[in-house]
This record gives structure tokens, sequence and C-alpha cells, in this order.
């Protein structure tokens, strides 16, 4: 990349984020990514293509944001050094599924900074290795191929992740199902709201248990028959 030849947002590094309440990203940690994002009008759902590792993985916390060069692991490498304690590190690598933005190692020092997970649009290697951490990954894809540490990036700016733009302090929950993400100023009223929701299955789920009708609970025949 010549120079000069870069982005507003690059070499940006913000250091100080603000962070939702504990309390509310552990709510949001025991509901399931579709329970979210029904709370939420089915939107800030990243691309289906993102998904864990191994299967029971499961991440929930606020997002320290990487954007990086395909393949580039210099900003990467730099968010160790700001991520805290039950942080997701979320990676903006483009999209590219042919080549890696980060491995073994950098999951490694990620797992000793006590970060809940990583989810990057992009790929990773060293998959065998990183599910033996332990520390849930997600991503679009596993390849071998990386270029090196050369930059440009930024660190803690607004970015995309798998068709969702994903602010610093964003609530990040991810498990088998996909990864959704809450804004960090609504997510107390989506916890709610989908605990609500919840509540409304399992009463749901109780009704058909004690003998009632799916017409009865949710309205099967009323709703086909407007269109009959």
């Amino acid at each position: 990349m010549a120079r000069g030849e870069w982005h507003q947002q690059h070499w940006k590094i913000v250091e100080d984020i603000a962070r939702p309440q504990r309390e509310v990203v552990e709510r949001l940690g025991k509901l399931a990514s579709a329970q979210i994002a029904d709370s939420m009008g089915r939107h800030g759902v990243v691309h289906y293509g993102i998904k864990p590792l191994c299967h029971d993985m499961r991440v929930a916390g606020p997002a320290v944001t990487v954007l990086t060069r395909p393949g580039d692991a210099l900003f990467v490498q730099k968010a160790i050094e700001i991520c805290r304690e039950g942080d997701v590190v979320v990676i903006d690598a483009s999209g590219y599924r042919d080549v890696a933005a980060l491995g073994e190692r950098l999951a490694y020092y990620f797992q000793r900074k006590g970060i809940s997970g990583i989810v990057c649009d992009g790929a990773i290697r060293d998959s065998q290795g990183i599910a033996g951490l332990g520390l849930a990954v997600f991503s679009r894809g596993v390849c071998i191929k990386i270029f090196g540490s050369e930059g440009p990036g930024a660190i803690n700016v607004p970015v995309q992740c798998g068709g969702v733009v994903v602010n610093p302090g964003d609530v990040v929950i991810g498990d088998r199902d996909g990864v959704v993400v809450v804004p960090r100023e609504d997510s107390p009223r989506i916890a709610e709201l989908a605990e609500k929701h919840l509540a409304g299955e399992l009463e749901r789920v109780r009704q058909i248990e004690d003998g009632q009708s799916m017409e009865v609970v949710y309205g099967v025949d009323t709703k086909i028959g407007k269109w009959m």
C-alpha cells in the first residue's frame, strides 16, 4: 500500500471505551441469540456464514473492535493490550475467507486476558489448537494463509461484521445459531424484552402441554383463514 493511501480511520487506537453494565451483559448472555434478535425486530444479526469453531461455543460481552486488512495481524496483536476481561474482540477483516486474521498463538494471548471470545469477519487458522484452548471463536472460515503484520488498521472504531455495524462497547452475543449485536445504549431494554419473549414462549409450551390446541395458543387457523 502506497504511503498516504489509507482510510481516515486507519492508525486510530482508542484505549478507553464505554461498556454496558455487567449485569445487563450477564442477562443477555443467558438468552439465545435468536430470542435477542427477535427482540430487535430481527435486526443486528450478522451474516449466517459467521459461525462458532465448535458447536458448543458461546460468547457474550462488550465489543472491542479491530479494523484490519485481510490477512494482516498487526492491529489484532495491538488489541491484546487493550481488551479487558469479559470483552468480545470483533475483527473486521472484510469477510475474506482465503486468508487468516489470527491463529492459535494470538488466540492464546487473548485468552490470557480473560476475554469472552472473538468474532472474526474473515478467516482464522490453527483451528485444532484454538479449539483445544476452549476460547469461543467465531469466523467465516478456516484458512492456512496469512500475510503478516504490517497494517494499516484501527482499534475501537466503528466496524462492520457480517453486514452489521458494530460500535465499541456494543453487546455481542453468539451461539450455535450465529451472532447478534445489541447497541450498548439500548442493551437494558433489549435484555428486558428478550426475557419477556422467553417467558411468553415457555408459557405457550405449558399451554400446549396442558392440552390446548395450536389454534387457541397461536391462532393458526385464524391466521390461515385471512387468506382464504
